[in-house]
């Protein structure tokens, strides 16, 4: 008797192992193009060109740009595992976090729903109650801008509804299946989204957070975001970058595009270091060539001269976990009796 007789009654389960596990799987897998320590110490760098440019004086003491900003800095800062009330981050004894809630009047009066949807993260990020932050329940405020009818939560804006469906998946609150179909139909024949609902150019920034919208809510296995992902790795440069198709459509990578777009391959479960978007280097690697000496990110590689935008957009996907970071569970091996 031959060892291929032996083995005879256990060729089913030996294909169906094989099938499970095939050798791709099983190999040693190629190092990531970037490591985490790699992004952490991106993101410190950037955390201090960000605290440098906390104002002191009148009356705009601990804000951090124009109105509004200091809230979705703040969400950056606890996202990156500081905290945005300490006094590491206060000018003149008000604190960036302190900053944010003293804006919050002025600017969710507006009852835009991208706009207290980045305050509502902003609470959530730091640990604060979203449904007494500030004096505002946020929570209320942002579900009060859902439209039954047409699904959305911002009139003509698809990027603002995106973050709006983002704030209450952080938040854990349930998106309505009206509001996801809404998204899925808008959708563009090339398969990703643009910036104002019903339009028909797509543009990578609202294609990115709109990917990260859907796997926030639940939907990272739908068909749409397949589709979406499929156009935007062609749609990658070869630099690694991504620019704001439709818009200048000139392959010219730019921070915010290329951040945004992570931001949501990473949320679907896409590794942007993996071979799939990797060109003459991979996705990450073109985001972190984007960063100066001094910590903060430029808009272009040709475009000397720190960008406030860029810095703060490049943290998000910095400190996300990738796919290929996640503990994969112990294999079980059947043990193969011979006799």
């Amino acid at each position: 008797m031959n060892k291929y007789t032996l083995l005879k009654p256990f060729l089913p389960v030996l294909i169906l192992v094989a099938l499970l596990f095939p050798a791709r799987a099983i190999a040693r897998p190629l190092p990531p193009a970037t490591t985490h320590p790699q992004r952490q110490a991106a993101v410190a760098k950037a955390l201090d060109w960000l605290r440098s440019q906390q104002q002191a004086g009148g009356d705009r003491d601990g804000a951090i740009g124009g109105l509004g900003e200091s809230c979705d800095i703040a969400r950056a800062v606890a996202q990156a595992g500081e905290d945005p009330d300490s006094p590491a981050w206060t000018s003149v004894s008000v604190s960036l976090l302190q900053r944010c809630k003293l804006e919050l009047h002025d600017y969710i009066a507006r009852k835009d729903a991208g706009r207290i949807a980045k305050a509502l993260r902003a609470a959530v990020a730091t640990g604060e109650n979203p449904r007494a932050f500030a004096g505002y329940d946020l929570i209320a405020l942002l579900e009060a801008q859902y439209d039954d009818k047409s699904g959305f939560y911002h009139p003509y804006n698809l990027f603002r509804n995106s973050l709006a469906l983002i704030a209450l998946s952080e938040a854990g609150r349930p998106i309505p299946a009206k509001a996801i179909q809404a998204v899925i139909a808008d959708q563009n024949p090339d398969g990703c989204w643009g910036w104002p609902i019903g339009g028909d150019v797509t543009d990578t920034d609202t294609s990115g957070l709109t990917l990260h919208a859907l796997a926030g809510a639940g939907y990272a296995d739908a068909p749409a975001v397949s589709q979406c992902i499929g156009r935007l790795m062609a749609m990658q440069n070869d630099d690694g970058g991504w620019e704001l198709s439709g818009i200048y459509d000139d392959k010219v990578s730019n921070v915010d595009s290329t951040a945004l777009v992570i931001q949501g391959l990473v949320a679907a479960g896409w590794d942007p270091d993996g071979p799939a978007f990797t060109r003459d280097r991979s996705a990450t690697q073109a985001l972190l060539a984007f960063q100066a000496q001094d910590g903060s990110f430029w808009w272009r590689y040709d475009d000397a001269g720190a960008q406030l935008l860029g810095t703060k957009q490049a943290i998000q996907p910095l400190v996300m976990t990738y796919p290929n970071e996640i503990p994969k569970p112990i294999p079980l091996y059947l043990p193969l009796f011979t006799h």
